[in-house]
């Protein structure tokens, strides 16, 4: 049995329970679910552990990760996810940091080797923002408190406005099932330049301008 939470802001350690309860917070209720069920199972099983690797700041920064956003990397090729503890000895992460690591893991291909199928499409920006999107999303969808101050606020909002008008759907194929050409209605409807334009954006956490993109570009 794993472990509850109350709220993402909730410290996770290396203990089996913590794993364990996030992986259900990963396969319970949200409007994600479909996508990300099949997944879950192959994918916790390459793991291959029951605890998450939480290492100090110092471990952390001599991979060459550590930067004031970044709490955790996971790296699909290795295949690895690793976290920087938030107090020195303390061997803790947060529990949005963990999901987010999750959502990373179980997305396709859930058996590793390789990076993110649609990363290929999305680039950081769309990406991290479709992760944290989905992260929130399992939050909100569980009844859970979201984390006290944003996670990548510029890429969710340029993600949810495109959710907005696509919906979910193309999004969840491309991100859990690899079926990129799912999200053929986005070029459609702005463009190989103009999608380019919004990941540009995203990227570069300027939400304003990729909104009004996306709302003054609905063709092309």
């Amino acid at each position: 049995m794993g472990r509850k939470f109350g709220s993402a802001s909730e410290r996770v350690a290396v203990y089996e329970d913590d794993f364990i309860g996030v992986c259900q917070l990963l396969a319970g209720s949200s409007r994600w679910q479909k996508f990300i069920g099949p997944n879950v199972n192959p994918a916790i099983r390459k793991y291959g552990s029951k605890t998450f690797n939480i290492v100090s700041a110092e471990t952390f920064g001599r991979r060459g990760k550590l930067d004031a956003e970044t709490m955790a990397y996971t790296d699909k090729i290795k295949p690895e996810m690793v976290f920087v503890e938030i107090n020195k000895g303390g061997a803790e992460t947060l529990a949005v940091s963990a999901l987010h690591e999750l959502v990373h893991w179980v997305s396709d291909p859930p058996l590793q080797g390789r990076r993110i199928t649609a990363w290929g499409f999305l680039n950081d920006g769309l990406g991290e923002g479709l992760t944290q999107v989905v992260t929130e999303d399992i939050f909100e969808d569980q009844g859970i408190t979201q984390y006290y101050k944003p996670v990548y606020s510029e890429r969710v909002a340029v993600v949810r406005k495109l959710i907005e008008r696509f919906d979910v759907g193309p999004f969840g194929d491309a991100l859990f099932a690899g079926n990129v050409k799912s999200l053929q209605p986005l070029l459609d409807a702005y463009g190989a330049e103009g999608m380019q334009q919004i990941k540009t954006l995203a990227t570069g956490n300027d939400s304003k301008k990729a909104i009004e993109y996306i709302d003054h570009h609905r063709g092309h």
